[in-house]
């Protein structure tokens, strides 16, 4: 898979500069507006435009932190940004891909448990996001709520925050207050905060909110940039990447602006529009050399970066599946993102399964094996090896297969099936299926008993205030 060159990333990056410092960045928030103006950014109060000169650009993403730590509910912190690299999974979409039926469906209040529960059992995982979604067990205003109460109840990890209103995330900071016993949010490092881009370079009343909210508690802020090439970017690869980076790169400014050295990760996830229908096309192949080209981007900033690692347009367990989702892995792993995000999604970004979120973790280490390569630091010994057998032999009970045969010198996985026999062993979705049975069996939450209560104090609180 071909990579950018360093010419292009600095055309890339050049072109970025250009349209940030003349074409500038529509921002619909006063405060914002006046605080960018004062750091020395030219700002046009009728139309909210931001032009970023190319110094105070450059002044403002030095001050972006290359990396920081996250931590789970539990205290235990990992880095973010490096060579360190680790695994974000979703738990629930509009349409939850059914094991027996194999078709699409709208997500229930089981659903959101068990996607939850694996998630906290899936060792490369250590974040988890949650769309705010409806269940089918509630039909009333607090349906959304009941399946957050029902995911916070069963995993510990780091939080990646969602929120779709100011409401949201006002009570997502209530819900910090009480994970964190009533201790400094900032401090705990168990949230980031998602800030949507509506594209092409525009940022809300309502994500400015969100981005202002997430520096005034120093949580690391993330954009959620999803320009769709043809209609809300321009049709071209090259171009669409540009206006991602543009939308990353001014994001990341202003929150240096707002407050110096918060945390921020580069993440980008194009699309294409279907010209034919309208429709939006999210994992199509083009997201390979999208993956590789904004890790590569963002990167180039020394920033942390995120990138989408799953994903296949269709609902299907079959051969398209397969191979977008093995190659998506494997770009994603490939372009030394540190954080993988998306485990379990398919369906164009709109589903998941619990058996696709095991799946993409064997994919994992697949891709893992794949970009370890072939080590010849040690082939003296294989020299040594065939020096014993000779011309005619065996190697069946020789000391180098004796001392290699469990040491993962060739790629093994348990949800793959190796017996090249038909019909006497089971697939990989029906290994993925019993690897998900088991994991939720003998679960425990393992969230403390007094934040379970607090919890379930605080949302029998929220479903009374709905109710009146």
């Amino acid at each position: 898979m071909k990579k950018l060159s360093e010419s292009q990333i600095e055309q890339i990056q050049r072109a970025t500069e250009e349209i940030l410092e003349s074409i500038g960045f529509r921002v619909m928030h006063e405060d914002l507006l006046r605080q960018a103006r004062a750091a020395g950014a030219k700002v046009d109060e009728t139309s909210g435009i931001v032009r970023i000169p190319r110094p105070l650009l450059k002044e403002l993403l030095e001050q972006v932190p290359s990396q920081y730590q996250i931590a789970g509910l539990d205290g235990t912190e990992v880095n973010l940004g490096g060579d360190d690299q680790h695994c974000l999974a979703i738990v629930t979409d509009p349409w939850i891909i059914d094991y027996q039926t194999q078709r699409p469906r709208r997500p229930s209040l089981e659903d959101v448990r068990r996607h939850t529960i694996i998630a906290q059992r899936l060792e490369s995982v250590v974040a988890i996001s949650r769309m705010d979604f409806p269940v089918t067990d509630f039909a009333d205003s607090a349906s959304g709520l009941r399946a957050l109460e029902v995911h916070l109840l069963n995993h510990n990890k780091h939080i990646h925050v969602m929120a779709a209103s100011l409401e949201s995330f006002k009570q997502w900071l209530e819900i910090g207050h009480i994970l964190t016993r009533g201790r400094d949010l900032a401090k705990s490092k168990l949230m980031t905060v998602a800030v949507a881009v509506r594209s092409p370079l525009t940022l809300t009343e309502v994500n400015s909110e969100l981005l202002l909210g997430a520096c005034a508690n120093n949580l690391p802020a993330v954009p959620t940039v999803c320009p769709m090439a043809g209609t809300t970017s321009p049709y071209s690869n090259s171009g669409t990447l540009l206006l991602c980076n543009a939308e990353n790169v001014f994001i990341a400014a202003l929150t240096q602006i707002i407050h110096p050295g918060n945390p921020f990760l580069y993440t980008s996830g194009p699309s294409v529009t279907d010209m034919r229908s309208g429709n939006d096309m999210y994992y199509t192949l083009d997201k390979v050399l999208w993956k590789l080209a904004a890790a590569q981007m963002g990167g180039s900033y020394n920033m942390p970066v995120a990138s989408e690692c799953g994903g296949t347009m269709t609902y299907r367990y079959d051969q398209q599946n397969g191979a977008e989702g093995i190659l998506f892995m494997l770009s994603a792993y490939e372009s030394k993102a540190n954080l993988l995000a998306g485990i379990g999604s398919c369906y164009n970004a709109i589903g998941m399964s619990a058996e696709m979120m095991v799946i993409h973790t064997s994919w994992l280490e697949a891709a893992k094996f794949l970009g370890r390569g072939i080590n010849t630091d040690a082939l003296h010994l294989a020299v040594e090896s065939i020096k014993r057998v000779g011309p005619g032999g065996h190697y069946l009970d020789d000391e180098l297969t004796l001392e290699l045969l469990r040491s993962g010198e060739f790629f093994s996985n348990d949800l793959f099936d190796y017996s090249g026999e038909y019909g006497t062993h089971l697939s990989l979705l029906e290994r993925a299926h019993e690897k998900v049975e088991e994991m939720i069996a003998d679960f425990e939450s393992p969230v403390p008993e007094d934040i379970q209560e607090e919890l379930r104090r605080y949302f029998h609180d929220e479903y009374k205030k709905m109710e009146g």
